[in-house]
């Protein structure tokens, strides 16, 4: 499998994922508004902003900016890395927020596997601006 054909099929996990935490969020918030379960606001936010918004953010990125730079630098495994790093943090801090628990080693961890996760991904699209080609072909 080529570089774009990987890219490709992890852009359709990260709109997928995405999607997934959007109605699992609204599903809580459903729950919450109606009284039906006491669900803090925390884990609905977690999920909408982190699991939809931020997931639909690196996935859509990496459909467009190759497209405007008219390069494809993308790394296929850096993208899995980040995929695996960004969802590892939302699902550490959800755990934290459904549960009420504050255990200082799962929000380092979590907050740790987000901002590399967020770094990786600003590195590789800024490798794809300027035209750089990736070091593999996964």
């Amino acid at each position: 499998m080529d570089n774009v054909t990987a890219t490709s099929k992890m852009v359709r996990l990260y709109i997928a994922t995405g999607f997934l935490y959007f109605v699992i969020g609204t599903i809580l918030l459903a729950f919450s508004l109606s009284g039906t379960v006491a669900v803090d606001r925390d884990p609905i936010f977690i999920l909408l902003l982190y699991g939809f918004v931020t997931q639909l953010i690196f996935g859509v990125s990496y459909i467009f900016v190759p497209g405007v730079s008219r390069h494809s630098g993308a790394n296929y495994k850096v993208i899995a890395a980040e995929y695996i790093l960004l969802n590892a943090g939302i699902i550490a801090f959800e755990g934290i927020a459904l549960t009420g628990q504050k255990d200082a080693a799962v929000i380092l961890g979590g907050l740790m596997a987000m901002i590399v996760a967020v770094l990786l991904h600003a590195a590789n699209i800024w490798r794809t601006i300027i035209g750089r080609k990736s070091g593999n072909a996964a």
